[in-house]
């Protein structure tokens, strides 16, 4: 599975960390403590993300710099991606 950043038309940003079985596993930067959420390919489109060419493990990082804090699962799979760690390729949409 390829991580994958994803940004919306407000310029939010989201990244993909993992999949599980059809749905995706999302770290979403918002205010509050980032976690990790399983969504479909439907919920990502209601929420108006779109692929970014913008480099997972820089959000990763980014992301583990949080002011809010990083929940320890959502931590885990982001320290995954920062240190390039994954494998195979994900197909998105």
């Amino acid at each position: 599975m390829q991580p994958t950043v994803l940004i919306n038309q407000h310029r939010q940003t989201a990244l993909i960390v993992a999949e599980s079985g059809k749905k995706q596993l999302v770290v979403e930067l918002h205010k509050g403590k980032l976690t990790v959420k399983a969504l479909s390919a439907k919920d990502i489109e209601k929420r108006g993300y779109a692929l970014s060419d913008y480099p997972p493990k820089q959000a990763a990082l980014s992301y583990l710099s949080h002011a809010a804090g990083v929940g320890d699962r959502a931590r885990e799979y982001l320290e995954g991606v920062a240190r390039g760690e994954f494998s195979g390729t994900l197909e998105f949409g």
